[in-house]
């Protein structure tokens, strides 16, 4: 639910729902919708309280749509489905993120363009360029953004995020936010602290960082952290009936995570442990049975590793012996590591994800297995690595030999300074 305790709101009956301005921010304006009658079950996302309410908030302005695969509402219907041949706004540019070019139609995935949209643009935002121009917006004068994320700083829709803000700070074109949940709760922080592209030099979010992305924005414009040294045009509609302690597959929405072969929660956040290895040469199974859940690779000794691994493992995880090969059961980019080559390796097995860390997770396997083989392993790219971590403390501690565990003391050191910010703008209970 959403907090509005000792906050001055403007109210205004609806025949479905009750609307409120929230203009206790600095430089953030939320529009809060309450529905009338809604599924205890289920939550109400930003998408479907903007649709139901006929889209009064955005009507008559030219309008960018900002989408991924995962942009859905509650009945599983793509928002480009739901903006088709509406005549409250003019749709002037469709922005798609994804790592290929997808279509939609009603189940998110095959669009066909129809005659009333001859006119617009369409962009396609990739992970090499996640950069989105002035340009691209075709002169709207709104930016609609609903982008589903994944729940950690590795994702090409938080890069967007920061891209858009950026550009609302320097064009004072407003940036409406449809709020979504944290697929993997927004209650749970861990991980090294980075800066990112579009942020001033020395702020640092947490690999895994809490909120969603509404409250993420929120946090990041008030506080005064865009590389621009401005303050994003930001509007804010959050989710009714939505506890941050709530994973995806908790909250009643159809599966939506713009990932490809993810269908659950635990390949999420395996995921999120082994995107680490494609700064190595290390495979996570890319194209096979056990594709996001496994590092491995022809010249490791599965069995060996595994036994170290539950030597030194917490009780929520466990490893087991794998044998794969990647691009066996599906393609993959010829840049993928051993195609067609038999793998041995781990599985990681999760026993308890809610106390799973999937930072733990990721580079005490990948530094267990560059200290073991060092004979075989390399780093593909020192740079990104040390970008993705923020400093090369994790790349130096896995080359000299040493403890990887030395470095997490720290990072909870940089999360609880964090956490201090990130309180303020928590806009969703526990409950």
């Amino acid at each position: 639910m959403f907090k509005n305790a000792n906050r001055a709101f403007l109210f205004l009956i609806l025949p479905l729902f009750v609307w409120a301005a929230d203009n206790s921010w600095h430089h953030s304006k939320i529009i809060q919708y309450h529905a009338k009658q809604a599924d205890s079950n289920r939550v109400v996302v930003g998408l479907d309280l903007l649709s139901q309410t006929d889209f009064r908030l955005i009507k008559k302005k030219r309008v960018a749509i900002v989408c991924n695969t995962g942009s859905l509402n509650g009945s599983g219907v793509h928002i480009l489905d739901i903006i088709e041949n509406r005549n409250e706004f003019e749709l002037v540019s469709i922005i798609q993120i994804s790592e290929k070019r997808f279509n939609t139609e009603s189940s998110g995935m095959n669009f066909i363009q129809s005659d009333s949209m001859e006119n617009i643009l369409h962009i396609f935002i990739t992970p090499a360029n996640p950069q989105i121009m002035e340009n691209d917006l075709n002169k709207a004068n709104l930016i609609l953004f609903d982008l589903q994320s994944i729940g950690i700083r590795f994702d090409i829709n938080y890069d967007v995020l920061l891209s858009l803000m950026n550009l609302s700070s320097k064009t004072g074109i407003p940036l409406l936010i449809l709020d979504r949940p944290n697929p993997l709760t927004a209650t749970i922080m861990e991980g090294p602290t980075a800066n990112s592209k579009g942020l001033q030099t020395g702020v640092k979010i947490p690999w895994r960082y809490g909120m969603t992305f509404g409250e993420l924005a929120l946090l990041i414009n008030e506080e005064g952290w865009l590389a621009s040294q401005k303050y994003a045009n930001l509007y804010l509609v959050p989710m009714f009936h939505y506890s941050r302690s709530d994973w995806f597959d908790e909250t009643g929405l159809p599966w939506s995570i713009p990932l490809n072969d993810i269908y659950t929660i635990g390949i999420l956040l395996k995921y999120c442990s082994t995107c680490f290895f494609q700064y190595a040469n290390v495979s996570n199974g890319m194209g096979s049975l056990f594709q996001y859940e496994v590092g491995g690779a022809p010249w490791i000794s599965g069995h060996v590793v595994k036994d170290r691994l539950n030597q030194l493992s917490e009780p929520w995880v466990e490893f087991s012996l794998v044998t794969f090969v990647p691009g066996s059961r599906s393609t993959v980019l010829r840049s993928e590591y051993y195609i067609g080559e038999e793998c041995s390796g781990i599985r990681i097995n999760i026993t308890d994800r809610n106390l799973y860390r999937t930072s733990t997770v990721g580079t005490h396997l990948l530094g267990i297995i560059a200290q073991m083989y060092s004979r075989h392993f390399r780093w593909e790219d020192t740079q990104a690595i040390d970008e993705l971590f923020g400093d090369d403390s994790f790349r130096t501690t896995v080359d000299t030999g040493a403890e990887i565990r030395r470095l997490y003391p720290v990072w909870v050191a940089d999360l609880t300074s964090f956490q201090k910010i990130r309180q303020k703008y928590l806009l969703y209970s526990n409950e």
